[in-house]
């Protein structure tokens, strides 16, 4: 008897998480409060670096804030995935230089085609996030151990491939991925834009996003209630693992090249990019739209920076400063939400 109560408490907490994330997509309910002060935020800064210059508002610079914005929101979207079940994901950038790097080989070196060497690339990045996944639910190895050790293992990878030297030659029709512009939008934007568009859908209109959720605000409580939480928490790290592949791949097509170099701190200003955005770290918290959001706040900061000529050792200062103030309101928020 006892058993069954606990089983409908844990049952009726499954659900009340769903409730709470079941939004009317697309629309303005789906940007939460705390995403519509990032946003205003935003606003406030576009106009500031605007009147500081007006180079600001060009074409050409809102295509390089763009690209800026893709590959950062299409990382921190990934990492959300995993940070909403309770996890963390700490190898994109080394993932994003090994990427970079196999995909270039394969069509350089290995001469196979474009298409065939993005899906084996793809296919590549889908076992290490299964990887990640089997090791953090079968063995109980915590996340941040598993992904720091491929941090550092992809890293001397993507370095030992050609000896620390680049990728050149790729095909043409490979560069429109990363360079091309449809209707003056970057390509690689519209890619974020369809990736955004999947991963929200599935967060908000499936079980497996109501799931995901669950799982981050009680773990035992979604055991107990008939989730399958392995395979949910296995399926978010390969969600990431694969899309930190397609980013991998963007920027192989942005360079022109495989660069073993490229990917440094990428991780840290993905997960700034979704804390800013309202993803919490503690789970069961975060949203696509917020990640695009922060991601945007980012981007411009750091391009405003450029344009005024700050030196790039004082935007990594700006970066951690932003990074504690983020995790600092969230603990607080948190904590007097309790």
């Amino acid at each position: 008897m006892q058993e069954s109560k606990n089983l409908d408490r844990t049952t009726s907490t499954t659900e009340a998480v769903a409730r709470r994330r079941r939004i009317s997509f697309p629309s303005l309910a789906a940007i939460r409060f705390r995403e519509v002060n990032i946003l205003l935020a935003l606003i406030v800064l576009c106009l500031f670096f605007y009147w500081r210059n007006p180079i600001f508002i060009t074409p050409l610079n809102r295509a390089i804030i763009f690209r800026w914005v893709a590959v950062f929101a299409l990382l921190g979207i990934g990492g959300t995935l995993v940070i909403i079940t309770g996890g963390i994901d700490l190898s994109p950038g080394s993932m994003v230089a090994l990427t970079n790097m196999l995909v270039a080989w394969l069509m350089v070196d290995a001469g196979l085609g474009m298409a065939l060497s993005i899906a084996l690339v793809l296919l590549f990045s889908a076992v290490v996030g299964l990887w990640h996944g089997l090791f953090v639910t079968k063995l109980n190895i915590p996340p941040f151990i598993i992904t720091l050790g491929t941090l550092m293992w992809a890293r001397g990878l993507a370095s030992y491939m050609k000896k620390g030297w680049i990728i050149a030659g790729v095909p043409e029709p490979f560069l429109f991925i990363g360079q091309g512009e449809i209707a003056k939008i970057p390509v690689q934007f519209i890619i974020l834009m369809i990736v955004a568009v999947i991963v929200m859908f599935i967060l908000n209109f499936t079980v497996l996003g109501h799931h995901i959720y669950a799982v981050g605000g009680n773990i035992e409580a979604a055991r107990l209630s008939g989730v399958d939480v392995d395979r949910v928490r296995i399926w978010c790290y390969v969600a990431s693992s694969l899309i930190t592949g397609l980013t991998g791949i963007i920027i192989a097509s942005r360079l022109g090249e495989g660069n073993p170099a490229v990917g440094g701190a990428y991780e840290l200003w993905a997960i700034a990019a979704t804390v800013i955005g309202g993803t919490s770290l503690s789970g069961a918290e975060g949203s696509v739209q917020g990640v695009i959001i922060g991601a945007a706040l980012m981007g411009v900061i750091v391009n405003g920076m450029v344009l005024a000529q700050v030196s790039v050792y004082l935007q990594d200062v700006v970066l951690g400063l932003i990074l504690v103030i983020a995790v600092t309101y969230d603990l607080l928020r948190r904590g007097a939400g309790r």
